[in-house]
């Protein structure tokens, strides 16, 4: 006849011992605890590596951009109806670590925009950390530019504000800055 565990009210299989019985059940949390503190450190690790490496970035303010949707859909329209147009090159500078920055602004004509103001944003695709900012000074007629430290070649996001009188047009440019030979 088989024993009866009183405490559990489970029988006991025959050879089994009642002291092993007991202790077996007694595990389970500490491995659940374990998995749960296994799987909140391995989240805090990826969070250190990713906070640590260079190219990781978040956008500046991206929160209040977000609520200002309207706003930057209104900029767009206000693009639009200016007509007017960017393009940006790359030169690389005499000085290592360094690149002149030009912009060609026209307008819906073709004509170039003159006497506007002219602020650059710019950062690598592989390091948005690292965002350099210039003001680009009139070179010419509708051309705009500066010398900033743009030390890594490769692709470039650009983003450009250009203001004339009461007249604000934006713009987001992708361009190479070639490998020094």
């Amino acid at each position: 006849m088989a024993e009866v565990d009183t405490d559990r009210g489970a029988a006991i299989p025959p050879g089994g011992s009642r002291a092993v019985r007991s202790r077996s059940g007694r595990w389970w949390p500490f491995i659940i605890v374990g998995l749960l503190a296994g799987g909140a450190g391995a989240n805090i690790g990826l969070m250190v590596v990713a906070t640590r490496d260079r190219s990781f970035a978040v956008e500046p303010d991206y929160y209040q951009k977000a609520l200002r949707w309207d706003e930057t859909m209104a900029q767009e329209a206000r693009n639009q109806a200016l007509g007017w147009t960017a393009t940006v090159a790359f030169e690389r500078s005499a000085r290592p670590g360094e690149a002149k920055v030009t912009a060609l602004v026209d307008d819906r004509a073709g004509h170039p925009v003159e006497g506007a103001r002219v602020a650059v944003e710019t950062f690598h695709a592989a390091r948005a950390r690292h965002v350099v900012t210039g003001a680009l000074a009139p070179e010419a007629a509708g051309r705009y530019s500066a010398v900033l430290a743009l030390d890594r070649p490769g692709l470039w996001e650009v983003r450009l504000r250009v203001e004339r009188g009461d007249e604000t047009f934006t713009a987001k440019l992708l361009e190479e800055l070639p490998r020094t030979p």
